[in-house]
């Protein structure tokens, strides 16, 4: 069941290797794609294709079983506890994201554009990229049929960090940049080049949209293909892994559920060397343009993040119910008292610094005076209360 690369076959059988593409090329479960791969410092250009296997198969059934796995803890979480998991698992996604590429950020300055009115982001730091992320949470439909709009998401998502940071990297071509770049290693050497000019770059880039909206294709197969060959194309100076990453995270979304993808970076930045060395393979000219190693690596890597969210939710919802019980022994009798006891707890374990008061009076629906009042009814070092800028956040002292 095992499919293994033809760049291992080349060093390891390499008798073989040519007899093993040829037989995989024309195999009546190639599917042969309209875009091709060219390794940086080689004359050939290898067709691109991948294989329809018995691993692809079982890897999309073992996606949906763990997902249904992640469903069934999802449907016993408290009321309030996913939108508090979302807000602490967007903060550190960005934070992945922005590792990846070496990009700093911090946890706190991610929250503050979170805590921001969407009205006030575009003047803060991190402020667009929080919003786009949000999108994804409310499950907002994104439009990516061509390359203006693969142009549009970039202004919206990175264009303002990218300016802050060094505006000669902005796009100064028509859609994309006019210019060559390369992709160097730690030693400076060049690994590959992206594709250039501006016009192979926006044909390039439309042929592989038209891949991604390909419903003939199994969707995690073609996320997969667009997710290669957007950073194989390298339409921008910078901000490609990170728009290419959220494209992905986007579809991951509306196919399962935005919790599993909000963890998509989380996941990549810690196994960053093995997400790399798929690139480095499929680039290679040895690996004749097969991408089916490529697409199995990212289903190995969407199953790992269904997987590492329904564990981390069933360790949540473990200590919740664990807490809630030792705080049934207060002796608290209020309905409200009850009500806001039960709302710190949610915000205490799921989310990333407690909840401000505007959020506790909307959740129950009660006056900011009357919730001051049933606050002053826990005892005093059960509450801990924040203070981050001008908001103060409240949550539990469980370590009583």
């Amino acid at each position: 069941m095992d499919y293994e690369s033809l760049h291992h076959i080349y060093y390891k059988r390499n008798q073989e290797w040519e007899d093993t593409y040829q037989q995989r090329l024309n195999s009546p479960s190639a599917r042969k794609l309209s875009l091709s791969i060219k390794q940086y410092g080689r004359s050939r250009s290898n067709p691109a294709f991948f294989c329809y296997t018995e691993k692809i198969a079982v890897l999309q059934d073992k996606i949906m079983s763990a997902f249904r796995s992640f469903l069934d803890i999802a449907h016993k979480l408290p009321a309030f506890a996913m939108p508090h998991y979302l807000r602490a698992s967007l903060i550190e996604e960005i934070k992945s994201t922005n590792d990846i590429e070496g990009v700093r950020s911090t946890r706190k300055e991610i929250l503050t554009a979170l805590n921001l009115p969407t009205s006030a982001r575009s003047n803060y730091r991190l402020g667009s990229l929080v919003d786009k992320y949000e999108q994804i949470i409310r499950g907002e439909q994104l439009v990516l049929n061509c390359s203006q709009d693969i142009r549009q998401l970039f202004d919206e998502l990175m264009a303002d960090e990218i300016n802050r940071d060094n505006p000669h990297n902005l796009p100064d071509g028509k859609i994309f940049r006019k210019s060559s770049v390369d992709i160097v290693s730690a030693s400076q050497k060049t690994v590959h080049r992206g594709i250039f000019p501006e016009d192979e770059i926006i044909c390039h880039m439309d042929t592989a949209l038209a891949i991604l909206n390909d419903h003939t294709i199994p969707i995690f197969i073609r996320v997969a293909i667009f997710h290669y060959f957007f950073g194989y194309i390298h339409p921008f100076y910078d901000g490609n892994g990170r728009l290419s990453r959220f494209i992905t995270a986007y579809f991951l979304a509306q196919r399962l559920h935005p919790a599993v993808a909000l963890q998509l970076s989380v996941l990549l930045k810690s196994q960053r060397k093995t997400y790399y060395e798929f690139f480095t393979i499929t680039d290679s000219d040895i690996n004749r343009g097969d991408l089916t190693p490529f697409i199995i690596g990212m289903l190995e890597f969407t199953q790992t993040a269904i997987i590492h969210t329904t564990n981390s939710l069933q360790d949540k919802y473990q200590h919740y119910c664990k807490a809630a019980t030792q705080l049934s022994l207060l002796g608290l009798t209020n309905k409200t008292t009850l009500s806001l006891c039960d709302l710190l707890l949610q915000a205490t374990i799921f989310a990333p610094n407690g909840i401000a008061m505007t959020d506790i009076t909307q959740a129950l629906h009660k006056s900011e005076n009357t919730i001051y009042t049933h606050l002053k009814k826990l005892p005093a070092d059960l509450l801990i209360v924040d203070r981050q800028e001008k908001t103060h956040y409240y949550r539990l002292n469980l370590y009583l």
